[in-house]
Order: structure tokens, then C-alpha cells, then sequence
């Protein structure tokens, strides 16, 4: 490949990765709209439902198999039950609480990351990533407001919803290496079971029926189509010809655009405090981006 062809494909990734942050961004809009017509797992259900199938043609279309190995079924169940879990607390913190705040919170998930790859694998924490966690914990005791503890159950619902994030996040690094499967093939599923699980749920709970509006259809089918498997297939695309830490740079932007949106379109106008909190939040992000701040394996 000549040098402007890599170019040009370079430029081709980052503006994928521009374009996915945007849709992701907007995606909590969405999310927060389909809530008044549906409870947050039936919400969840419709779109993983719908976002599974929207995924299928892209699957196909790079050529992956769809048979996942008996052997892997275990671990393809326990990523849809931590999605299943990490989104229903994500939706019942947005139907609680701000868009803006519920976005931020969620994505703590990289700095759980690192707490939890310093245990679990034995990662070794370099001068930027403690800079990093400890900007970020004090941007999560400003954001869950410690001291006067206002709107705290959907703060503290989102940053459990990140942490259950990470987690899965450090599984699946773990299990990299010993799985057969591709990560698309993972991801439909994983959305697939996830809606089992959830419309299961909603069965034995006795959630309120869905109120099937064009309202709601139009939500689920940006957070399904658009937020779920146009948005994969982007950061897919990105990923094959970018260095993994300037793609998953280009994911910082989404709660940024998160908040942003929920300014414009719901008046959703951040107090001083959440600024400062989101600010401390979004340095310790950009730390742990910089290069030199990827993790060290303990020997």
C-alpha cells in the first residue's frame, strides 16, 4: 500500500470514529426518549432484539461464522448477562436522573478497568494511570454529590453499571487467546440472549406494557440499528486500520457529545458542580489515551 493510500485510509478511519462517537452520543437521547413509552428492560429487550438482527447481514458480510464452539457457550452467557445487567441499571439511572450526568458516570468504566487488571491480571499501575483514577475519583465524589447526596441512586446505579462494564471488559481480555469465536459473532449473541433475558424479566416482574408509539419505534430503531450495529461496525472498521489506543481515543468524545446533546434538545444545563466533576472525568480519560500510559504486566 503506498503512502497515500494509508492515508487516505487512516483519514477514511478517523472520520468512522468521528461518526460513531456522534451517533453514540445522541444514543443516550435515544435511550432516554424510549423511556417514557417502555420500563427500562423492555427498552433494553426491544433494542438488543432489533440490534442483533441489524447485525446479522454485517456479520455475514465479513465472512464470520455464526456456530459458536459448546465450550465457549458458558462465557457467551455470562456476557449477555452482564449486558443484561450493565444496561438495565444504565436505562433505570437515566429514567432517574440527567442524561448528561448518567453518561459521564457510566464511562468511569476504563479507570475500573485498571483497578480490576491490577488485581485480576496483575497489572502494574504507571504514574499517569494513578493521576488518572485519582482525578476521576474526585470528578465521581462531585458528580454523586458525596456530601448533600442529591439524585444519588442514579449516579450510584450508573457507576455500577460502569463498573459491571469493566468487568467484562477484563474478561474478555482474559479470554483472549482462548476463544475461537469471533468478537462480532460474540456480539449478536450477546444482544440476542440479552433480550431473552430481559424480556424474561419483564414476565416475571410485571413490568407496564409497552406503549408501541411511532415515538418509541423511532428510538429503538436509532439505538438498535444505528447505536448498536451501524456504531460496531464503524468502530470495527476504525479499529482494522488505526493503533487501538488512538480508536479507543476517539470513544472519549461520546460522553462529551452525550451531554452536549442533552443541553441542546432537553435543556438538560449542567450545574457548576457536575462541570467541574465531568472536567476531572474527562482529564483522567485523556491521561490514560496519552501514550505511555498502557498498562505493565507484573513479572
Amino acid at each position: 500500500m503506498s503512502g497515500l493510500d494509508e492515508r487516505r485510509d487512516i483519514r477514511r478511519a478517523a472520520s468512522a470514529l468521528a461518526l460513531m462517537s456522534l451517533v453514540w452520543g445522541y444514543n443516550w437521547l435515544a435511550m432516554k426518549v424510549s423511556l417514557t413509552y417502555a420500563s427500562p428492560a423492555d427498552s433494553c429487550a426491544a433494542r438488543f432484539a432489533l440490534g442483533a438482527l441489524a447485525l446479522l447481514p454485517a456479520v455475514r458480510y465479513y465472512g464470520h461464522s455464526l456456530l459458536v464452539p459448546r465450550r465457549e457457550w458458558g462465557f457467551l452467557a455470562f456476557l449477555a448477562a452482564s449486558l443484561a445487567v450493565n444496561f438495565f441499571l444504565t436505562l433505570t439511572a437515566l429514567e432517574l436522573g440527567a442524561v448528561g450526568k448518567t453518561a459521564v458516570l457510566t464511562y468511569t468504566m476504563p479507570f475500573w478497568v485498571i483497578l480490576i487488571a491490577r488485581v485480576r491480571l496483575k497489572e502494574r499501575m504507571r504514574p499517569a494511570q494513578s493521576v488518572a483514577v485519582a482525578l476521576a475519583f474526585c470528578g465521581l465524589l462531585v458528580l454523586v454529590d458525596a456530601v448533600h447526596l442529591r439524585d444519588w441512586k442514579a449516579s450510584v446505579l450508573a457507576v455500577i453499571a460502569g463498573l459491571i462494564w469493566a468487568a467484562t471488559v477484563v474478561a474478555i481480555k482474559t479470554a483472549q487467546g482462548r476463544t475461537r469465536t469471533h468478537l462480532m459473532t460474540f456480539t449478536v449473541w450477546q444482544m440476542a440472549l440479552c433480550a431473552v433475558l430481559l424480556f424474561a424479566f419483564s414476565s416475571v416482574v410485571g413490568t407496564p406494557p409497552i406503549r408501541w408509539t411511532w415515538q418509541f419505534g423511532a428510538a429503538i430503531a436509532f439505538s438498535a440499528i444505528l447505536g448498536s450495529a451501524f456504531a460496531w461496525m464503524l468502530f470495527y472498521y476504525a479499529l482494522a486500520r488505526l493503533p487501538a489506543s488512538l480508536a479507543g481515543l476517539g470513544t472519549l468524545a461520546t460522553p462529551a457529545l452525550g451531554v452536549l446533546a442533552a443541553w441542546v434538545h432537553l435543556g438538560e444545563r449542567p450545574s457548576g458542580e457536575d462541570l467541574v466533576g465531568m472536567a476531572c472525568i474527562a482529564l483522567g480519560l485523556l491521561l490514560l489515551a496519552l501514550p505511555g500510559a498502557s498498562p505493565q504486566r507484573k513479572r
